[in-house]
């Protein structure tokens, strides 16, 4: 669910400039900003050993390759409320890449769907942890 309580809807279709876009690692969810040229925007560590190392893990650019390892990407749908509280693609690759090179990285309050959430809508949220934490209560 996003903050407004709407079920999140992915699917595979061709991504474009802007989109939120994840993968499954076969424990949780990764995700990107699409910026155009084959490249995503990510906070990550530098490989799969490392993607959740907050020693290594920094907002970076990468090729769509390295960030999807070969596992299908899924793109985020939004809902007719979202589209008018998300920003633009040119808005969303802009703030994502104002980020590139901040570190930080926390896998409860500051992971890389908090990363997407603040560079589309402006506000770091990741309903991946509060699905999480919903399940532990």
């Amino acid at each position: 669910m996003d903050k407004s309580g709407t079920a999140e809807k992915w699917t595979v279709r061709p991504i474009r400039p802007g989109d939120i876009v994840r993968v499954y690692n076969g424990r949780f969810y990764h995700f990107g900003i699409y910026i155009g040229n084959e490249t995503i925007v990510h906070f990550a560590g530098p490989d799969a050993e490392t993607l959740t190392d907050p020693s290594l893990a920094v907002i970076r650019k990468d090729s769509l390759d390295h960030f999807a390892m070969g596992r299908p990407m899924e793109v985020r749908e939004y809902s007719f409320r979202e589209r008018f509280r998300k920003f633009p693609p040119g808005k969303i690759i802009e703030n994502a890449l104002r980020h590139v090179g901040e570190a930080g990285y926390d896998i409860i309050y500051n992971n890389c769907e908090h990363f997407v959430n603040k560079c589309a809508f402006g506000i770091a949220f990741s309903t991946q942890i509060e699905e999480m934490r919903k399940s532990v209560n």
